[in-house]
């Protein structure tokens, strides 16, 4: 077999026009939570650098299997500002493909994020760069560059769901989610509304007004205590 037919090497996704990125801005991955059901990191999945602020990016992949990462090198090395990686692992997922030398690179690069559907290692130059990482956990045995397999921008799995290249990402210390690109401003739009009536009702509930009255909840119980028929339509 021709080592080359070993690696499948796809163009990049465009990056975010400006008005994506305007629509994105200070959108939180869990207000998504609210609207969306799917394209979610879970629980297995942990942000190990990063804080409270989103980002946001075009998401470009890329497969490493058992321990070689020299597509991750690869991937890395084409990265865009703004760019967002995901790293899919496949064979055997012990060993860590990303550390402290590929996050310099992708940093330096101008890198938005990068999630690791594997182990990460050099945690402390992780958290010196400052860089946002999710990973599945740490370890510190390592990948090596074999050069004999590899993936880049081609749509990868995260558990049952699909990640495209050119998705957009956004990603928070709570997790990442993936939206299509072209529902995005419109979701965005509509996460952005829901955050300002969270906050306004935030300041109704600091001001003495029940969370229940606020937001419904004790009107809907109401409704269903004093007519039985209803509680089945809100089982």
């Amino acid at each position: 077999m021709n080592p080359s037919d070993a690696f499948v090497f796809n163009q990049p996704p465009a990056p975010l026009t400006p008005a994506q990125r305007d629509a994105a801005s200070g959108v939180e991955p869990a207000t998504l939570g609210h609207v969306l059901s799917e394209g979610f990191t879970g629980t297995e999945v942990r942000c190990m650098v990063g804080d409270h602020r989103s980002v946001v990016g075009p998401v470009v992949t890329c497969r490493a299997d058992g321990d070689d990462n020299a597509i991750v090198h690869y991937a890395v090395s084409q990265l865009r500002p703004g760019d967002f990686l995901v790293v899919q692992r496949t064979g055997d997922t012990r060993p860590a493909c990303f550390g402290g030398g590929l996050a310099l690179a992708a940093h330096l690069a101008g890198c938005a994020g990068v999630l690791v559907l594997g182990p990460v290692t050099d945690l402390a130059e992780l958290r010196e760069l400052g860089m946002p990482v999710w990973a599945t956990g740490l370890t510190a045995l390592t990948s090596k560059r074999r050069y004999r397999e590899g993936d880049y921008c081609v749509p990868v799995s995260m558990g049952d769901f699909v990640i495209e290249p050119g998705m957009v990402a956004v990603g928070d210390e709570n997790g990442v989610v993936f939206v299509a690109r072209h529902a995005f401003q419109q979701l965005a739009a509509e996460a952005l509304e829901m955050q300002q009536r969270q906050a306004a009702r935030r300041t109704k509930i600091a001001n003495g007004a029940l969370l229940g009255e606020v937001n419904g909840t004790l009107e809907a119980f109401a409704k269903i205590r004093g007519n039985p028929a209803v509680v089945g339509e809100h089982a």
